[in-house]
């Protein structure tokens, strides 16, 4: 079965452009045409956006996604590369959530907060002094 642009990108969430820029970087490697030179994706070009989409989300520039590509390609080889790629990738994610968690916990307070100040109907009276900062 083949998928045009615009399937892929409801089924994905992606917008066509992005799918497009995608695949005219090198990213989708073997994406398909018709007579009248539209895209056709199957199921392993769609996997192969799913790797590309998951690593610029978390991250990733697009030239060491298409280097990781390239290597997959490469085969068996490269097996070790690709790991270690991978590894760094898991980890700079692993800090990346560990960031937001901590973002989170100040967004959970000012929101438990507010909460409060709205039940007990009071006024807001809590000043960080890191923003205290004069108008002019």
């Amino acid at each position: 079965m083949t998928y045009s642009v615009q399937e892929v990108a409801h089924k994905m969430g992606l917008t066509p452009y992005t799918i497009r820029y995608y695949d005219d970087n090198g990213l989708i490697p073997f994406v398909k045409r018709d007579q009248n030179n539209n895209r056709l994706f199957d199921d392993v070009d769609i996997e192969w956006l799913q790797i590309v989409v998951c690593l610029r989300e978390t991250g990733m520039p697009l030239k060491n996604i298409r280097h990781y590509l390239e290597l997959v390609q490469e085969g068996e080889q490269t097996v070790s590369e690709r790991y270690q790629i991978m590894l760094r990738q898991q980890q700079d994610t692993l800090a990346e959530i560990s960031e937001l968690k901590q973002h989170l916990a100040t967004i959970n307070r000012k929101v438990n907060h507010y909460a409060e100040i709205m039940q007990k109907k009071q006024p807001d009276s809590y000043e960080p002094s890191n923003i205290a900062v004069k108008s002019k």
